[in-house]
């Protein structure tokens, strides 16, 4: 899971792994990445599976009549949290290359 990467960074560092507002290492952008587009998956397929279940073909997926309502919400709330961690990652990524941007222009004037 993506939570490990930084559990494990915070565990060989002692408690300084995952630093807040510092560039990334490569290895944190992978796992942001990784995350985002885990997110994306997850939120699309787990919406597209509440709706098949709503539909009433529930039968494509192995779920019984009666339990149909209740996988459809079930699949709703995961979607939802899946959403958060999107959202979360999301605006991670775009203030990494916000800050790598200042960073480029910075550069750029400083060479002019």
């Amino acid at each position: 899971p993506t939570w490990a990467c930084c559990a494990a960074r915070r565990h060989r560092r002692g408690r300084a792994g995952c630093r807040g507002g510092a560039m990334p290492s490569a290895f944190d952008t992978c796992c942001t990445y990784f995350c985002t587009g885990l997110s994306i998956f997850g939120t699309v397929g787990l919406v597209l599976m509440g709706y098949i279940l709503n539909s009433g073909n529930n039968w494509f997926l192995g779920v019984s009549d009666e339990g149909a309502s209740a996988a459809a919400t079930a699949c709703y709330l995961s979607a939802g949290i899946y959403l958060l961690y999107l959202i979360f990652c999301g605006m991670k990524v775009m203030s990494w290359n916000s800050k790598s941007g200042d960073a480029q222009e910075l550069l750029d004037s400083e060479a002019v």
